[in-house]
């Protein structure tokens, strides 16, 4: 069973990529959708042929990474994500004409390694158990947190940079993800009247406010960040959550303990490079100068 869900997600990183590019397509064709994305903009979205491609390709993804969670730990499935970055990467050379430089093969390079070793401990690690009652409210607590935070961004820093909101998003995705995989095994170890609906009810939420900072995110920056971001945060955090809160790596030794950590800082640099000196950020980053020193000029002229 675990050779299946490696392989669905696999298929499921492929979807995020692909479903990457046709949103943020969509979403930066918007007019003034870099100062963020109002109920206007997303009404218009829900009529964007392109945009609902998207979500089409990305459902299929996450139906295909709902399944693989069914069949094997988190802390296995979630990090295989990291995939969909180099292809997402791939993908805008040749559709958006990515400029590529060192440090954007570096950060890929980085990224890439570090999760994919995370995959090959965790695989032969991880151990499934089934939590019922009490022993899912800690999870529970854990994504009301996340939630809360979630909701304070979205209403008191409607321009954050898109780091925050990549960052944001990967943290309530990692919650959809262990959550989902909770859930998944209740039902399918225990039964339906097993299951725990307020993990259900967490994982909506926040998949709801997840989505919300994932096109913002389209909106604020490149697509490759928006899938470094959730293919570095989002299974860093679910592997923290299953090894911690889901007990799947209560026997692991502390050297695995040690590497884990170590190759989860690689990943996260990986991140920060990539947001610093992805092509299409520096010349975001030059148009901003520029318009900054015209307007500087102007004003001066105008005293």
């Amino acid at each position: 069973m675990t050779i299946v869900a490696i392989a669905l997600a696999v298929l499921a990183a492929v979807a995020l990529a692909y479903g990457a590019l046709y949103q943020h397509d969509a979403v930066a064709g918007q007019g003034d959708s870099h100062n963020g994305l109002s109920w206007a903009h997303f009404k218009e979205l829900l009529s964007n042929s392109k945009w609902l491609i998207g979500l089409g390709i990305t459902g299929l993804g996450t139906v295909g990474n709902v399944v693989a969670l069914a069949l094997a730990p988190v802390m296995v499935v979630q990090p295989i994500g990291a995939f969909s970055l180099i292809v997402s990467v791939l993908l805008g050379i040749r559709h958006r004409g990515l400029k590529v430089n060192r440090r954007l093969v570096q950060a890929v390079v980085w990224c890439t390694v570090g999760v994919t070793i995370f995959v090959a401990l965790s695989a032969t690690t991880a151990r499934t158990e089934v939590h019922l009652g009490s022993d899912a409210m800690p999870l529970v607590w854990i994504t009301a947190v996340v939630v809360f935070i979630g909701l304070s961004i979205m209403l008191f820093f409607r321009h954050a940079p898109q780091l925050v909101l990549i960052t944001a998003a990967g943290l309530l995705f990692a919650c959809v993800a262990t959550n989902t995989h909770l859930v998944s095994v209740q039902l399918l170890r225990a039964g339906l009247d097993q299951v725990t609906w307020l993990n259900v009810i967490g994982l909506v939420a926040a998949t709801a406010i997840g989505s919300w900072f994932v096109q913002n995110a389209y909106a604020a920056g490149p697509p490759e960040m928006v899938i470094a971001g959730l293919t570095v945060v989002d299974p860093i955090g679910a592997v923290i959550l299953g090894s911690i809160v889901l007990g799947e790596a209560a026997t692991a030794p502390a050297w695995f303990l040690v590497i884990i950590t170590a190759t989860g800082l690689v990943a996260c640099l990986g991140v920060v490079v990539l947001s610093r000196y992805h092509p299409d950020v520096k010349d975001r980053e030059h148009q901003r100068r520029v318009a900054r020193r015209t307007d500087q000029l102007t004003d001066t002229e105008e005293s």
